[in-house]
């Protein structure tokens, strides 16, 4: 008998444990103001530079980005005109220029922007070379490359890096998640570096990005990496707004890089 009376409370217990799961919950999550998103890149390659302007938008939102198209763009002395779909470009011919200030100032909406970089030199890259490999775990036998370079500026200088095979328009990106270092421990100036995880075979080519950028677009890189890694699960960085560089509220970045590319074929 006093099994039976257990057993029908139990039946209870549980019974009303389900139905109390069933229960619906609504939490408002509220909308945050929406805020200039800035993307501006100054590079030594001509015709390369330009200033991209959107608007935030609600995380649960699936519309595109609203661009701003009626801001007033300046880089030093220089007045980047609106172009399409929020993208403002100087002048043709503009060319970034090594070891210079750059001042960005941005007035959209009755608000107004700032930010400084200087545009660093790149190191030195003097030769390439191709290295024949073995097979080895997953990698069939192939060819991968060693780059050589030197060097001699201060420390410490930022580099970001990419490199590819074959494809270079479609691949060349920014944020592309490759390798980001500095020159604060390198000795004697000398760079000796094989590209990893490469396998070539005859008659294809790889090629290799450098770009110079500084501290502020280091920081900015190493979040956004960390952000779209895609780790699963506990492995996952928690959301949240990336450093920025940009004075007066408004997100994003101001990038001034000089550009340095290489590629070799494979004989």
């Amino acid at each position: 008998m006093k099994n039976t009376y257990i057993q029908i409370l139990s039946i209870v217990f549980f019974s009303l444990f389900a139905v109390s799961c069933k229960e619906k919950i609504n939490i408002d999550v509220p909308d945050g103001d929406s805020k200039l998103v800035i993307e501006a890149e100054l590079s030594t390659e001509v015709d390369s530079s330009f200033v991209r302007l959107t608007k935030s938008a609600n995380y649960y939102s699936s519309a595109d980005y609203l661009k701003v198209t009626d801001a007033l763009v300046l880089v030093n002395t220089d007045t980047f005109y609106h172009m399409a779909n929020g993208v403002y470009k100087p002048k043709a011919s503009y060319q970034a220029v090594a070891n210079t200030i750059y001042n960005l100032k941005i007035v959209a909406e009755g608000k107004m922007y700032t930010s400084s970089s200087k545009l660093t030199p790149m190191f030195r890259v003097d030769s390439l070379q191709q290295v024949l490999k073995p097979a080895q775990g997953f990698f069939k036998e192939g060819y991968t490359v060693k780059y050589f370079g030197f060097d001699n500026r201060e420390p410490i200088k930022y580099t970001y890096f990419r490199f590819g095979k074959n494809d270079l328009q479609a691949n060349d990106s920014l944020f592309d998640a490759k390798i980001l270092f500095d020159n604060g421990t390198t000795q004697s100036g000398l760079y000796e570096f094989e590209l990893p995880f490469l396998r070539l075979k005859k008659g294809d080519y790889t090629y290799m990005i450098f770009r110079s950028i500084d501290k502020n677009m280091f920081d900015f890189i190493n979040a956004f990496n960390s952000q779209s890694s895609g780790a699963p699960g506990p492995f996952q960085v928690p959301p949240a707004n990336l450093p920025t560089n940009i004075v007066g509220g408004a997100l994003g970045y101001f990038a001034t890089y000089d550009v340095v590319r290489s590629r070799i074929y494979i004989k």
